[in-house]
C-alpha cells in the first residue's frame, strides 16, 4: 500500500481536496487529510469522513440490483453535491473505492477530473483498462491507454510518462450535428388526476437531447411524476440491444421512487461532514448515468443518459433545467 499512499498524497496536494480515503469493501486501507498529509495522525474530521465513506458503500450496494437489472455495467463513480461542497466516490476496481471530499464547489469539475485521472492511474498497474469516468476522457489518448507505466516515479509524485497531464474540461470532441427530436420521438407519462402543466412539460421537452438527457422525471412526490423520454428515437437504437425501452422505463420509475429515501439516509452523513444536505446525486455507471436533483417543497428531478461520453453534459443540462422550473404552486 506504500506506493498507493504516495500517489494519493500527491493528489491531495491539489488545492481543493481536503480528505481522501481508499476502501477495500467497507474497510479503509489508506486515509489522508490535507492538514496531516505528511503525518500518520488523522484529524477528527477524517474519522468522520471515513465513517461517511462506509455508509455510502452500504447505500450504493442496495442500489446494485437495480443497475444489474438494467445491464448498464458497474457503478463506477458517484458524486454527492451539497451547497457547501461535494463528496466524490470512485470504483478503482471491483470492491476497491476511492473517496474524496471538497468544499470547493465552484471547482468541482476540475477536481472531479483530477480524481478520475488518479483512479485510472491506480487501475493500470493491475492491468485494468482505463474507464471514462464522468466522460472526462473522450479522447483517443485515454481510450488507448491500456499499458501500465514502465517505471515507478520517485516517492511523492504521480507518473507523467504516458498519461495526459490535464483531462479535458467541458470540451467535447468534434461531432456531426445531433439528430433532431420531434414530437413523435417523445414518450410522455402524466399523473392521471394532475392539473395540466404545459409550461413545465415544455421545459422537460426542451431538455431532452439525443446527445445528453434521454429520460427526465419531474416529481411533485415519489408517486406523482411527469415523465418524458426519447428512448424510441432511432439515434438511440444501439442502447436497447438487451433491454427494451419499456423495461428501462419500468426500472427507472422504480429507482425514482427509491432515491429520495436513499438521499435522506445519505444526508445523515453529509450533515456531519459538510454541514448540508444533498442537492444532487450522480450515479455514473459504465454505460451512462442516473441523476437525482432536489428541488424546493419536496420536489425532485430524475435524469438519465444512456451515453457514457455525455455524462457530464447531461449532468449540466439537468442542473439548468432545475433552475428553469417554476417554483411549486406558481402559475404554469
Amino acid at each position: 500500500m506504500t506506493r498507493l499512499a504516495e500517489q494519493l498524497r500527491e493528489l491531495l496536494r491539489h488545492d481543493g481536496l481536503a480528505h481522501l480515503v481508499l476502501y477495500d469493501g467497507d474497510t479503509a486501507t489508506v486515509a489522508l487529510d490535507a492538514t496531516t498529509a505528511h503525518s500518520p495522525a488523522l484529524s477528527q474530521d477524517s474519522h468522520e469522513h471515513e465513517r461517511a465513506g462506509r455508509q455510502i458503500y452500504y447505500l450504493l450496494e442496495e442500489l446494485q440490483p437495480d443497475f444489474n437489472a438494467l445491464r448498464t455495467g458497474a457503478l463506477i463513480r458517484t458524486v454527492l453535491r451539497v451547497p457547501s461542497g461535494a463528496v466524490l466516490y470512485y470504483q478503482v476496481e471491483p470492491g476497491f473505492h476511492l473517496y474524496a471530499a471538497t468544499s470547493e464547489r465552484e471547482r468541482l469539475d476540475e477536481l472531479d477530473a483530477s480524481m478520475a485521472e488518479c483512479a485510472n492511474r491506480l487501475r493500470l498497474p493491475a492491468r485494468y483498462s482505463p474507464l471514462n469516468y464522468g466522460s472526462w476522457f473522450n479522447t483517443d489518448s485515454w481510450a488507448l491507454l491500456t499499458e501500465p507505466e514502465p517505471e515507478p516515479a520517485e516517492a511523492g509524485t504521480l507518473e507523467e510518462s504516458t498519461v495526459p497531464a490535464e483531462p479535458p474540461l467541458d470540451e467535447d470532441p468534434p461531432e456531426t450535428p445531433a439528430a433532431p427530436v420531434t414530437a413523435r420521438d417523445i414518450h410522455v407519462r402524466r399523473p392521471e388526476t394532475a392539473v395540466p402543466q404545459p409550461a413545465t412539460e415544455e421545459l422537460l421537452r426542451e431538455a431532452l437531447d439525443v446527445r445528453g438527457l434521454h429520460y427526465i422525471a419531474y416529481h411533485r412526490s415519489p408517486g406523482t411524476a411527469w415523465v418524458q423520454d426519447i428512448f424510441g428515437h432511432t439515434a438511440l437504437d444501439d442502447f436497447f440491444r438487451v433491454r427494451t425501452p419499456d423495461q428501462r422505463r419500468e426500472r427507472y420509475a422504480r429507482m425514482s421512487r427509491l432515491l429520495p429515501g436513499v438521499a435522506g439516509r445519505m444526508n445523515l452523513s453529509l450533515r456531519a461532514i459538510l454541514g448540508g444536505e444533498l442537492v444532487q446525486l450522480v450515479l455514473d455507471v459504465e454505460q451512462g448515468a442516473v441523476y437525482f436533483h432536489t428541488l424546493s417543497e419536496g420536489r425532485y428531478l430524475i435524469g438519465v443518459t444512456l451515453d457514457q461520453s455525455r455524462v457530464t453534459a447531461a449532468d449540466h443540462r439537468l442542473a439548468r433545467l432545475a433552475k428553469e422550473l417554476p417554483p411549486d404552486g406558481s402559475s404554469d
